[in-house]
């Protein structure tokens, strides 16, 4: 079955020169990763820099020696801090240190219309593109300066060659020669995002529960086994040496460095879901999906679209199980996994379900292809043209969005208002590393002289007459509310400031001198001044 079997209105039917048929080869590529990069340049260094963006800073400006020594000591491998030491010199570390990730989730883009295009003709691949390129997730981790994108693209370089594996079983049951491309696509994009981040360790999982899924179908099933074990022994070769090195150095398991997970229910498992499959805007620092509800019912419309296309997909591949099970399970196990650990230990996020969103948005583009594969050209297009609109509606909310603390405010705040010999007491005691970068040089030592007390430290010095700064605000991630954490301070007595620094972080003033207190209208009076 040729890829225009879903979509044969739009397929290419006139015979192009050599020149132009190249030419156009590369056009639609090129388009499409001019057309992803957009929305993640746009407003790139508008949002500051959260905890594991200047964790990433802090790593990436060491030396050669020390960066490879505190990455694995860690939980992390060192290729993409290393990669990023460069820019660090750089003004601008929210522009800069973003830049690769944007790059890499456009890249992403291109591979999965790529992909879907070879399944379902161009209509696919484009409807694909729009789906990942356009998915707040995927643009809000292509602003991240993390390597969560990188180990996408190269995870889709991977699954680029499975799928020309399964589209001919025949020639990957023999020689590696015979199938060379998808061979070489699917060593060397497990093994080089195995050598950028653990997240691709599942992937390497997942692969070989496809291979094992298309023995049933493959005419040689020894020599399809035998070249899955070879290209896996390859891929341990060159990986296990860094993971190796990682056990070594780490100070403690990765489970205990996972503890502040929190627990699974109904609605952990939606804010999961809803984020990175179902388009809906997530702020990942207080796990919670954010009400920008530009239209109305536009994202439960987006969601009924997105499960229509779904179920096609599945419909339009049954004759084509080879592709159905390459893409079922790529996209599948990610989530089914996560889940059944997270019974036992919590580990579901977004960010661990990441790749996965490609395999759904081919699967999505497929389907969607399929729906339209009996309508005209014109009225095919303007699907897309009506599919854009859409998407970038419900895009919009995002960027004027506050889905990552303003510690920036904070810093300005607390450095014009707090006085020698104050103290800081701190809801997160890793939003200090995160306060420190955007705190001026000048007044570094005078606002962190007296931070790092506890609670009883600083009910110790409300009682010596000494102001007391209440800082509330995620440094990380957590689920801790504001009325939650000062409903345990009121031994500091009643505030005599409260104000904001964005919508995120409360700044509280305790001074035993002022009798008078006051609030402002934060809409957490309960919390702090009762």
């Amino acid at each position: 079955m040729s890829s225009s079997t879903f979509s044969p209105s739009v397929a290419n039917t006139t015979r192009l020169p050599a020149n132009a048929s190249r030419i156009a080869a590369w056009a639609w590529p090129l388009g499409v990763f001019v057309l992803a990069l957009l929305p993640r340049l746009f407003d790139l260094a508008a949002k500051p820099l959260w905890l594991d963006e200047v964790l990433t800073l802090q790593r990436a400006s060491l030396k050669p020696a020390a960066l490879v020594l505190d990455s694995f000591q860690n939980h992390h491998l060192p290729s993409f801090f290393l990669m990023l030491s460069p820019l660090t010199h750089l003004a601008h570390p929210e522009f800069w240190l973003r830049l690769p990730s944007a790059v890499f989730g456009s890249v992403a883009v291109v591979l999965v219309f790529l992909i879907a295009a070879r399944i379902g003709g161009r209509l696919a691949g484009v409807l694909a593109a729009l789906i990942l390129g356009l998915s707040p997730i995927t643009v809000a981790f292509s602003q991240e300066a993390r390597s969560y994108t990188l180990v996408m693209t190269l995870i889709l370089v991977a699954l680029y060659g499975v799928l020309l594996l399964a589209q001919d079983l025949a020639a990957a049951g023999r020689g590696f020669k015979a199938a060379k491309a998808g061979w070489l696509c699917f060593v060397l994009g497990t093994a080089a995002a195995l050598d950028v981040l653990g997240d691709g360790l599942p992937w390497l999982l997942a692969a070989n529960l496809i291979f094992a899924a298309l023995l049933p179908f493959a005419p040689a099933r020894w020599g399809l086994m035998r070249n899955v074990l070879l290209a896996d022994l390859v891929v341990v070769v060159v990986t296990a040496p860094f993971y190796a090195l990682l056990l070594h150095f780490q100070y403690q398991p990765v489970t205990t460095a996972m503890q502040w997970i929190p627990p699974l229910d109904a609605g952990r498992i939606w804010y999961n879901f809803g984020s990175v499959y179902f388009m809906h805007v997530a702020d990942w620092v207080s796990f919670k999906l954010l009400n920008t509800r530009l239209v109305p019912g536009l994202t439960r419309t987006i969601d009924v679209l997105l499960l229509l296309a779904l179920g096609a997909a599945a419909w339009g591949l049954r004759a084509r199980p080879p592709v159905l099970v390459v893409l079922g399970i790529a996209f599948l196990f990610l989530p089914c996994l996560f889940l059944l650990i997270s019974l036992r230990q919590p580990i579901l996020l977004p960010r661990y379900l990441l790749w996965s969103t490609a395999p759904f948005a081919i699967l999505v583009g497929v389907g969607a292809a399929v729906l339209l594969k009996d309508r005209p050209a014109r009225a095919a297009w303007f699907a897309v043209a009506g599919a854009a609109a859409l998407l970038l509606v419900n895009l919009a909310p995002y960027y004027h969005t506050e889905t990552k603390p303003r510690w920036d405010l904070a810093a300005r705040m607390l450095a014009g208002e707090v006085n020698k010999g104050d103290v800081l007491y701190f809801s997160d005691s890793w939003a200090v590393p995160v306060l420190q970068l955007y705190m001026p040089p000048g007044a570094q030592q005078r606002v962190f002289e007296d931070s790092n007390g506890n609670l009883a430290h600083a009910e110790q010095a409300i009682a010596e007459g000494k102001r007391v700064w209440v800082v509330y605000g995620h440094g990380g991630q957590s689920t801790t509310t504001a009325k939650k954490f000062f409903s345990k301070v009121h031994g500091l007595g009643m505030p005599s400031l409260v104000q904001a620094a964005g919508s995120q972080i409360t700044i509280v003033l305790y001074d035993p001198s002022v009798s008078f207190a006051s609030c402002t209208d934060l809409g957490l009076q309960d919390g702090i001044c009762s």
